[in-house]
């Protein structure tokens, strides 16, 4: 089954939560003859929303791949998640498809995550306003929001309904210029005269004809002539300033009782881009030199791992995009990532859970290979003899963390082995050892994230995980030089210890961590010693003397000492070169410094107030607002101390609607009270922990 480059469209589903997305693409799988029957979310039987959990929380929390043939043409579909904990979809999605579709609820118009997607998405686009059949639907009023909402872009209705509400009857086909009515569960329409009730046609017909025509002179000329213009060319001129993105198409229809879905299938087809009309990318062959990837077929295999999943029964999923070649199965493919051969045994399409075999696919299609050891999501599969390394895809940053124990030590390791693997599937999921702070933490993109793999790894393995607040990094410096000296001297029978250390430090630049100076003359402290030393300064940064926080940006000069002819070893010289640090330390005025996180808030206007209060509850200083339409983003600098619950607070001060991105700026020095306390509790929990 294997299709050209030319006849493949890769397609993503985007939008806000309960947009309609997952009933959509089934809708496409039906009218496609891809399923029997058409399945409902609230049923729990639909191809993209397939996982056990997913079933039982009606929602999509994985990205869902499936394809399908419509006019002698592949689609391959990606169903993304709505909400912001599985963002990383999202993410994934827009590396590896050449356009999307952003389905819109007609109630609910432009909603926070579909904004924010819109924003970070640069491919080809097409909205179908879903839900037309709703009591408040309004296609003009979603229309203007739109335009609202994303002021620099052209929209164009390529389709507009025939009625709304309970007398929503089907759509008006634009270029065509016919009422459209779904037959046969809306697999196939009837054609017929556009009704009188239906209001500006002719206008909306205008709009759609001078966009095609303003992408060809020829056309253009034939326009102003008062010559009509054919179909074929209304769909060329159309196609053309869709694929540069100079515009972006509108259609319209009820994906739960299908309807419209016929006109965006062709849509897809003749209109969005296929993988030879995309953008090549530059890869890294194995000179380090930069190469470009096309795509096309006739040349040396490189394959993209876009996502990653463990099975039961088919082990781990490596799901990829075929960037240039032609893929066949028993294929032997270079992981250029880690310079490892991999014998790819059976190759895959996928629809939901299913895995098809087939024998071969071409540049531009997504597949999937099984049981590949070494391979992970963002590796390259290439030739081994024509090396390329493909550019990963940049996942956003955890916004939210706790620290995680279990019951028990046995548990512990195993929770953890299970947390590695399901970062392997979630590249948005983090789990690591803070050196710092002592403590195993797991982030995410939110509490529901971490919640579901969570409640997965205890309802398969019975392992019960404990969270709390992860300590804050905090750490110390100091704000003028000083100078001390310390000498250790030990006498217990036989060789003692003796060692006579002189320093100086001074504060460094912020970022610079730590610089060391040898300004020892005459030999008064043997060479051999200074890695003694060195050794005895970096302890005491890992140490410091507020609370035993981690010390950074000190500089250390050894300006004078003395040794023993006997009892001096390089043992001696690392316990004075740490105390002589840490007195030194206590006299150059040593100050707290606490992590600050750059915030970005996106929030409906109407919460502006109460988001701006609560961020100058939380010490925040806010840098600006930015107007999105109807939605506002607020930046801000806020110390992280603030944040451990955030994603709480805020969807307490808005109602759930409000979403934000967080991400590491610089360490701030703290003083007063506010440093007291921290040092303080910190003494304390170190003092019970002991």
């Amino acid at each position: 089954m294997a299709f050209d480059t030319k006849n493949i469209r890769n397609i993503a589903l985007f939008g806000h939560g309960n947009s309609g997305k997952t009933t959509l693409n089934e809708a496409a799988l039906y009218t496609a003859n891809m399923i029997t029957d058409m399945g409902r979310v609230d049923d729990g039987k639909t191809v993209s929303d397939w996982t056990e959990q997913e079933i039982a929380k009606k929602i999509s929390i994985n990205s869902s791949i499936s394809y399908l043939e419509w006019n002698k043409t592949l689609i391959n579909i990606i169903d993304n998640p709505g909400s912001p904990d599985f963002v990383g979809e999202v993410s994934a999605s827009m590396r590896i498809t050449d356009s999307a579709i952003f389905v819109v609820n007609a109630e609910a118009g432009v909603e926070i995550e579909t904004l924010k997607i819109w924003r970070k998405c640069d491919l080809p686009k097409l909205v179908f306003i879903n839900k037309m059949d709703k009591e408040n639907a309004d296609y003009e009023k979603c229309l203007a929001n739109l335009k609202e909402n994303f002021k620099d872009v052209t929209f164009v209705p390529l389709s507009i309904p025939i009625g709304r509400g309970k007398d929503f009857k089907g759509i008006v086909d634009l270029v065509e210029k016919e009422a459209r009515y779904p037959e046969n569960n809306g697999k196939t329409v009837r054609k017929e005269k556009v009704p009188d009730s239906v209001v500006g046609l002719e206008d909306y017909f205008k709009e759609m004809v001078e966009v095609a025509v303003e992408t060809d002179d020829a056309l253009m000329h034939k326009y102003f002539e008062g010559e009509e213009l054919t179909n074929e060319e209304i769909i060329t001129g159309l196609k053309k300033a869709i694929v540069t993105g100079k515009i972006v198409p509108v259609l319209v229809g009820n994906s739960i009782i299908n309807s419209g879905t016929v006109a965006l299938l062709d849509c897809v087809v003749n209109y969005m881009p296929s993988p030879e009309d995309s953008d090549s990318l530059v890869g890294i062959n194995d000179k380090d030199e930069e190469v470009v990837v096309e795509n096309k077929s006739d040349q040396p295999i490189a394959l993209f791992v876009f996502k990653t999943t463990i099975d039961q029964f088919s082990g781990k999923i490596s799901y990829f995009r075929v960037k240039r070649g032609k893929v066949t199965r028993d294929i032997e493919l270079l992981n250029s990532n880690y310079n490892i051969k991999e014998k790819c045994g059976k190759l895959y399409k996928v629809v939901g859970k299913a895995l098809k075999e087939v024998e071969f696919l071409n540049s531009g299609d997504i597949g999937a290979f099984t049981k590949l050891a070494s391979v992970n999501t963002n590796d390259t599969l290439c030739d081994p003899k024509s090396i390329v390394k493909l550019p990963k895809i940049e996942f956003p940053q955890p916004i939210y963390s706790q620290a995680i124990t279990a019951p028990n030590k046995n548990d512990e390791e195993k929770m953890i082995n299970l947390l590695q693997k399901a970062s392997e599937e979630d590249p948005t999921f983090k789990i690591a050892y803070n050196a710092e702070t002592k403590q195993n933490v797991i982030s995410g993109m939110g509490e529901m994230q971490i919640k579901l793999i969570l409640e997965k790894i205890k309802d398969k393995n019975k392992i019960e995980a404990i969270l709390s607040d992860p300590l804050i990094p905090y750490r110390e410096t100091i704000k003028k030089r000083a100078t001390a000296e310390y000498t250790h001297k030990k006498q217990s029978g036989g060789h003692g210890q003796y060692g006579k250390v002189v320093i100086d430090i001074w504060p460094l630049e912020t970022g610079k961590y730590y610089q060391f100076e040898n300004g020892i003359v005459g030999g008064v402290i043997s060479k051999g010693y200074f890695p003694g030393c060195e050794k005895g300064f970096h302890e005491a940064m890992e140490d410091g003397v507020l609370a035993g926080f981690h010390v950074v940006d000190i500089g250390v000069k050894l300006i004078d000492g003395k040794e023993h002819p006997v009892d001096s070893s390089e043992m001696s010289f690392k316990i004075a070169s740490r105390e002589a640090f840490k007195e030194a330390m206590r006299q150059a005025s040593p100050v707290l410094l606490e992590p600050i996180m750059e915030l970005s808030v996106y929030v409906e206007q109407k919460y502006v107030g109460d988001v701006l209060s609560d961020l100058s509850s939380k010490r925040g200083k806010v840098l600006g607002q930015e107007s999105l339409g109807n939605i506002e983003l607020i930046k801000a600098l806020v110390p992280q101390k603030e944040l451990l619950k955030y994603s709480i607070d805020l969807k307490s001060i808005t109602s759930g609607t409000g979403s934000f991105e967080v991400k590491f700026d610089s360490y701030q020095s703290i003083t007063g009270k506010l440093a007291d306390d921290i040092i303080a509790e910190t003494k304390k929990n170190r003092a019970e922990g002991e």
